[in-house]
């Protein structure tokens, strides 16, 4: 279990705010964090190779602690369907692992009628309205600005994940 320093309860860190309130109750990632996850549980060298995660390639360590800091992890089939699309390129490896995570993480669904009833639905797309919709009840830890915004904006508990820095974690 990862523990946050006290010295980082100032400026933006509600985030750690939120993950300590969290911790025993769970959060629910979006795609890219997740996909990072998946991608660097294979071997953090394949971070490199994907479009969508080599901006991450340094952050893993930190999204490892971050993920392993709940209880209990959430998702979508949307989240699910965009890390697939995302990492197939990885191979046979990628899959083997995302069948091991998706069999502990606590999968919750958001009708595709219901998210595009959402008036976010135009800027944020299905997958994110998704989240949005369910976002009352969890946590959403998200690497996406345009969702954070939105998400904090409705008064929904998130996680900027560009927040976080590892001089926050011990």
């Amino acid at each position: 279990m990862c523990q946050v320093n006290e010295d980082s309860q100032n400026g933006m860190n509600e985030d750690v705010s939120f993950i300590k309130r969290y911790q025993f109750k769970g959060a629910l990632f979006d795609a890219n964090l997740l996909l990072v996850y998946v991608v660097g549980k294979c071997g953090k060298n394949r971070l490199l190779r994907l479009q969508h995660t080599k901006q991450y390639a340094d952050d893993f360590d930190l999204i490892e602690k971050l993920v392993e800091s709940f209880s209990t992890l959430y998702t979508t089939p949307n989240v699910l369907t965009e890390v697939s699309n995302l990492g197939k390129k990885c191979g046979v490896e990628f899959f083997d692992q995302l069948k091991r995570i998706v069999h502990v993480l606590d999968e919750r669904y958001c009708a595709s009628r219901d998210a595009t009833l959402n008036s976010q639905f135009r800027k944020l797309g299905l997958t994110d309205s998704a989240l949005l919709n369910l976002g009352p009840k969890f946590l959403i830890v998200t690497a996406d600005f345009d969702l954070y915004s939105v998400l904090r904006a409705n008064k929904v508990d998130a996680v900027n994940f560009h927040h976080l820095r590892p001089s926050l974690w011990t």
